[in-house]
């Protein structure tokens, strides 16, 4: 089958207590080059010697290592979550990709904002090199929802970036924290399409990605069609449990 070989599990570490950090090493020795947003699929045995496939995003960085990087969440009884969510160094699985049309494109928009509930803000990660080198001549704003604290998954590495790259903004957003007075600059609290309001996209200037929950997606994007964004100034792709 095309672009599918097998890998071995050689880290596995939580990242929330909700999710994942997989390191995984191909079979074959070689490395998965891929563009940052892409993802890989799984393959499990179903019924009947029907494959059954669940997809996940690359949170590695192109090039920076050979190990292929990626975060999951649990869903219970899922076939790909029970499998994955409980494996260990030296678990094997077949795997095939990279896949995905939710990348950088070359073009230069005054903002890119950037939007991710939960593992959506995994393809994120892996863009920070490549959207660094575009901070002269765009803003990049990334801003990430989740449920509390806890469920903050990269966190630090985006804020690492935001500190070094003024151009570069991160908000990290509570929909189920309460605690006003204890919010850092970057925290705030509601879902995370209320920071529109803040940003005021413009479908002239800014360019908008989507990744996470399609209930979040289907929202923001309602929300940006009121501004007159059409389907491609907003790139989507939704995590379906």
């Amino acid at each position: 089958m095309q672009n599918t070989f097998t890998v071995t599990v050689v880290e596995a570490t939580l990242l929330t207590p909700k999710v994942r950090h997989l390191k995984l090493e191909r079979h074959d020795g070689q490395s998965l080059e891929f563009l940052p947003g892409q993802f890989v699929s799984f393959h499990f045995p179903g019924e009947e010697a029907k494959e059954i496939r669940r997809s996940y995003s690359l949170a590695g960085i192109p090039g920076e290592s050979s190990q292929i990087e990626l975060a999951l969440g649990y869903v219970k009884g899922g076939v790909a979550s029970e499998a994955l969510f409980t494996a260990k160094s030296g678990d094997t699985f077949t795997m095939s990709g990279p896949y995905g049309r939710l990348i950088l494109r070359d073009e230069t928009p005054a903002r890119y904002i950037l939007v991710a509930t939960s593992t959506g803000v995994t393809p994120y990660r892996s863009m920070l090199p490549a959207l660094a080198a575009r901070l002269n001549e765009s803003k990049v704003v990334i801003l990430l929802g989740v449920q509390t604290r806890l469920d903050a998954l990269y966190s630090l590495d985006f804020l690492a970036y935001a500190a070094q790259y003024p151009n570069l903004d991160f908000r990290l957003c509570y929909s189920r924290e309460t605690e006003k007075e204890s919010l850092r600059p970057f925290e705030h609290l509601g879902y995370v399409q209320d920071q529109f309001a803040l940003l005021d996209p413009s479908p002239d200037k800014d360019i908008v990605y989507l990744c996470g929950n399609p209930n979040m997606i289907d929202a923001a994007y309602e929300l940006l069609k009121d501004k007159g964004f059409n389907a491609q100034q907003v790139r989507r792709e939704k995590y379906v449990s």
